[in-house]
């Protein structure tokens, strides 16, 4: 039987800690399994954490409910003096970018809603398709 982290494609690295399940939406908390981190500057290898945040993610829709993702993401140290980097994150990509409050599955459904059907048809589809929930963003030129 797939696991949960397969059946959702969760990002590598993170495991789940917590599932809370009500009639409207479905949370799970996950946590970072590995002990370090790369500096995205300097590539050095850190073990120093500096501190933890949340981070809430929108995933696709399961089994009608919206899906939130809590990601308990540490911020850490980077220990190399010549680094112009002194604290950095753990990243979500390609997950979520920086910033991102929807997972990239999701905004690639909007996005592809929004090309076949735009408009009035577009948001038709995303109800039909489960995604009702997830605001989509219209792109001015």
């Amino acid at each position: 039987m797939p696991s949960l982290k397969t059946l959702l494609q969760l990002p590598c690295g993170w495991q789940s800690s917590r599932q809370v399940v009500s009639p409207d939406e479905i949370t799970i908390h996950l946590r970072a399994t590995r002990k370090t981190a790369l500096c995205p500057e300097c590539l050095k290898r850190s073990r120093s954490v500096h501190s933890c945040r949340r981070r809430r993610i929108q995933h696709l829709p399961c089994s009608g409910r919206t899906l939130w993702l809590i990601f308990a993401v540490r911020h850490w140290y980077c220990r190399n003096p010549s680094c112009s980097r002194k604290i950095f994150a753990e990243s979500l990509a390609p997950f979520a970018g920086p910033q991102q409050q929807f997972s990239a599955l999701l905004q690639n459904l909007q996005h592809q809603l929004g090309l076949i059907a735009g408009g009035e048809a577009g948001r038709r589809a995303a109800v039909a398709s489960e995604c009702r929930q997830a605001r989509i963003r219209c792109c001015a030129k």
